[in-house]
C-alpha cells in the first residue's frame, strides 16, 4: 500500500534523511542542511517545480555564518517554507547559507502555488518559482561531493562517541578497516601507511578478501579528524581498496 501511495503522489517518494556539512559557494565558506534522501531519489517527476527563498542576513564576522539570534530566525524560516510546501504537496529539499545570504530550496507540482510565507521577524524572505522537472540544483549544486561526504561519515562516529560522553580531543588508539581484492595492492596501500606512523596489518578475510586494518593514535576531535580520515581513505582508494571507516573506545577521562 505504502509503495501505491507514493506512486499516486499521496506519500513523499523518499524517506528523508537530514546531514548538515560544510563547504565552499563563491570562495566563501557554506553549511549545507540538505536532505539526503531527496538527493538519493533526485530527480522526482511529480515534483516538477522549484521553489527557492532567498533571504540575506547580517552574520557575525568574517565567516558569512549568522550569529545564534538569526539562526533561530532562520529556522522559523525553514519551518514556515516547510508548511507551505506541505500545503499544496510539495517538499522540502534543504538549504544553504554563504556570504551573508541563505537560499532554501523545495519542489511542487506542477502549476501548484504555495500559500504566502508566515512573518519572520528579522528577515525579509524573496521567493521564486522555476520549472525544474531535471532537479538540476539538487543534483548540480546541493549534491556533497567526496569530501563532504567523508566528513558526515565521520560525524556519524563523532555523535555517537559525545553520546556516550566522549572527550574528543583526547588521543586514543584510532582503528581504520578497508578490504581489497588482492594482497598486492593491500601491502602496497600498508607501506604507505606505514610511512606515515600507522601500525598497519594485512590478513585474508572470510569473503575471500584482504582486510587492512590500520591504527594510530589520534585525537578524534574535527576538523582536525576530517583531514586524518581523508588521508587514509585517499590511500586506500587510488590502491583499489573499499575503505570501511573508523572506530575507537570512548575516552570519558
Amino acid at each position: 500500500m505504502g509503495l501505491l501511495r507514493r506512486l499516486l503522489g499521496r506519500e513523499q517518494a523518499w524517506v528523508e534523511r537530514w546531514a548538515v556539512y560544510p563547504g565552499e559557494v563563491g570562495g566563501h565558506l557554506a553549511m549545507y542542511n540538505i536532505d539526503l534522501g531527496a538527493v538519493e531519489a533526485a530527480p522526482v517527476a511529480r515534483l516538477s517545480r522549484r521553489l527557492d527563498v532567498e533571504f540575506r542576513y547580517k552574520g557575525e564576522g568574517a565567516t558569512g555564518m549568522p550569529d545564534a539570534a538569526e539562526l533561530g530566525a532562520i529556522h522559523a524560516l525553514d519551518e514556515a517554507v516547510r508548511q507551505a510546501l506541505r500545503a499544496v504537496k510539495g517538499a522540502f529539499v534543504g538549504r544553504v547559507l554563504s556570504g551573508n545570504t541563505g537560499r532554501i530550496t523545495g519542489y511542487l507540482p506542477d502549476g501548484a502555488t504555495p500559500p504566502p510565507l508566515t512573518d519572520v521577524p528579522g528577515l525579509t524572505p524573496e521567493t521564486t518559482l522555476t520549472p525544474d522537472p531535471g532537479w538540476t540544483r539538487v543534483r548540480e549544486q546541493l549534491t556533497p561531493d567526496a569530501w563532504q561526504r567523508n566528513i558526515m561519515d565521520d560525524n556519524q562516529v563523532v555523535q555517537e562517541l559525545e553520546a556516550h560522553g566522549d572527550r574528543l580531543s583526547t588521543p586514543r588508539a584510532v582503528e581504520f578497516l578497508s578490504y581489497f581484492p588482492d594482497p598486492d595492492r593491500a601491502e602496497v596501500a600498508a607501506e604507505e601507511l606505514r610511512a606515515d606512523g600507522f601500525a598497519v596489518t594485512v590478513e585474508r578475510g572470510d569473503e575471500g578478501d584482504f582486510v587492512l586494518q590500520a591504527i594510530r593514535s589520534e585525537a578524534v576531535e574535527p576538523p582536525a579528524l576530517h583531514e586524518v580520515t581523508w588521508k587514509v581513505r585517499g590511500v586506500v582508494e587510488r590502491h583499489d581498496g573499499l575503505y570501511d571507516g573508523w572506530g575507537c573506545m570512548v575516552q570519558t577521562g
